[in-house]
């Protein structure tokens, strides 16, 4: 039986990149999925898409709207009396010298980034506390470990996502919530193409590391496996995670490869 069969799974961001791809692969588990993100057309296409579409449910969302955070979990909860799993992946990149972008791009990009993911969880996990079960994942990024030229606001929004994370992880120890990040390397969606330049327009320029990363389905069943664990925290993707130790035990000679 799988780890996923007959649960209840909520997937934001589903409609482009590693949603979608998570979505299409949780599809055939046996599952009932919700999957939010702001395109409904897009969210319309990625149903159609998958396999058994009667068991996909469509929940239009705004991350940066969190304000409305507790009306979309209610309604998220209605939908299928309940939800097992949150998958708050939704997200967006921003690219830009820091003394040329608006201080409006910086905010959007944590309001979106962070504030909207945090405003989830939080309205959700007294449900599931009450419940008895649960288990939110929340898609960080291999950004969040050191600092890079034009990707301030975007590294400082996943890093602060990614401790607020593992403090509530703290905070829940004792109760039967699982809580998980997992920071993708370079994967292959659109997300750098869909960033925000320093005026906040979209950037409509991909990078190379990002179109020769990991394909998204093949993160999608990675991402699988790391739910099914009790790892709090988890990098996936290829050789580009070599950061991670490389700025932690040499810093100097990170930055000078980084060049």
């Amino acid at each position: 039986m799988s780890y996923f069969q007959g649960k209840t799974i909520w997937v934001t961001g589903a409609s482009s990149g590693i949603g979608e791809a998570t979505t299409k692969a949780l599809a055939s588990h046996g599952c009932q999925l919700i999957i939010s993100a702001r395109r409904r057309p897009e969210l319309e296409r990625v149903k159609t898409e998958c396999e058994n579409p009667e068991n996909i449910h469509i929940l239009p969302l705004d991350l940066e709207l969190h304000n409305e955070a507790e009306l979309r979990v209610d309604e998220a909860w209605k939908k299928c009396k309940g939800i097992d799993i949150l998958i708050n992946n939704g997200g967006m990149g921003q690219f830009g010298n820091s003394l040329d972008t608006q201080n409006e791009v910086e905010r959007k990009i944590f309001e979106i980034n962070y504030f909207g993911n945090v405003a989830l969880s939080k309205a959700l996990l007294p449900k599931m506390i009450e419940a008895g079960k649960g288990q939110i994942l929340s898609i960080g990024s291999i950004a969040a470990n050191f600092g890079q030229a034009k990707l301030a606001a975007y590294s400082a929004s996943k890093a602060a996502l990614k401790l607020y994370y593992e403090s509530l992880n703290q905070e829940l120890k004792n109760t039967p919530v699982k809580i998980q990040v997992v920071s993708p390397g370079f994967i292959q969606t659109n997300v750098t193409l869909n960033s925000l330049n320093s005026d906040g327009k979209p950037l409509n320029k991909n990078s190379p590391a990002q179109e020769n990363g990991m394909p998204a389905d093949v993160f999608a069943k990675k991402l699988m496996k790391v739910m099914k664990g009790n790892k709090f925290h988890a990098y996936i993707g290829r050789k580009e995670l070599l950061a991670v130790p490389l700025h932690t035990l040499f810093p100097r000679l990170f930055y000078k490869l980084l060049k």
